[in-house]
């Protein structure tokens, strides 16, 4: 049996369209691969907006002038954004780049995952400098420093094709990537998922609808490990536990009620989830 990173895809005869059924099943019909919707962007920009006018308001700026008290504060720090970028983040038009988002969250006194995320709580502790995330691993909750590096958030359509889509991996929008805590290779990228079949109805770890993956393709995947799959036969792409019975392989939903599959030689390992977060 071959796992491996997708692989063989012909970008060029076969184009793809997403739909979800009521299973959380990702079917994939032929349509142009650029007509694919990306993930709601203008949400997660309004939602950075809210939070940071919240933050503002906590701090006593001022209403009107603010987009000026912020221009001012990132110059006296060395940072240079123009008016117009900053009245973009107020108008929820755009998303604080990685510089940006740093100044602003020392100024405001608030921790950059809450700020650019939405993950709880939202001030900053002693050690702000240190961010606590969900990384996958042997352990549900690690450490780790700080870091700027943003992955693209992409559809599932893309990434069940994603190493084919790589030479075209600097032509996504700027603000549609996210800054990713975790260590990830330079074609990570991100997902929001969809469906519940990673939803846990008891207690441990869960992965509801609407929760950010971070995904590393380069990385090495093994038994008990969260993978993004794509299951040729079926055109579907999928989020599920990677799982080992008796010498065969599986691909494992976190609910019960969902089915397990069957890994075959056709079935390609897109990537292995190495972080996630779930916004506020």
């Amino acid at each position: 049996m071959a796992l491996g990173k997708s692989s063989g895809f012909n970008m060029a005869t076969s184009t793809y369209q997403l739909e979800v059924d009521i299973k959380d099943q990702l079917t994939i019909v032929q349509a142009p691969w650029h007509s694919q919707p990306m993930v709601d962007k203008n949400a997660l920009r309004a939602a950075f907006s809210s939070r940071l006018h919240e933050a503002l308001d906590d701090a006593g700026i001022r209403r009107r002038g603010r987009g000026v008290d912020i221009h001012r504060m990132l110059k006296s720090l060395g940072v240079n954004k123009t008016t117009q970028a900053v009245s973009k983040w107020l108008n929820g038009e755009a998303i604080a780049e990685a510089d940006s988002m740093v100044a602003l969250c020392s100024w405001l006194k608030v921790r950059r995952e809450w700020l650019e995320y939405g993950v709880l709580p939202k001030e900053q502790s002693g050690e702000s400098n240190v961010r606590q995330l969900v990384v996958s691993g042997e352990s549900n909750v690690s450490e780790i420093n700080q870091r700027f590096g943003k992955v693209p958030l992409i559809s599932w359509v893309q990434a069940g094709a994603w190493s084919e889509a790589i030479s075209n991996f600097e032509s996504y929008e700027a603000d549609a990537w996210l800054s990713c805590p975790v260590p990830i290779s330079n074609h990570g990228y991100a997902l929001k998922v969809l469906g519940d079949s990673m939803t846990n109805p008891g207690p441990g770890r869960s992965y509801p609808a609407g929760c950010i993956l971070f995904v590393d393709p380069e990385a090495e995947t093994k038994t008990g490990d969260r993978v993004i799959a794509r299951v040729p036969r079926t055109n579907e792409a999928t989020f599920k536990i990677l799982v080992e019975d008796a010498g065969r392989q599986f691909l494992r939903p976190i609910n019960p009620q969902y089915p397990i599959i069957d890994i075959t030689e056709e079935t390609h390992i897109c990537g292995k989830v190495v972080g996630s977060f779930i916004p506020e």
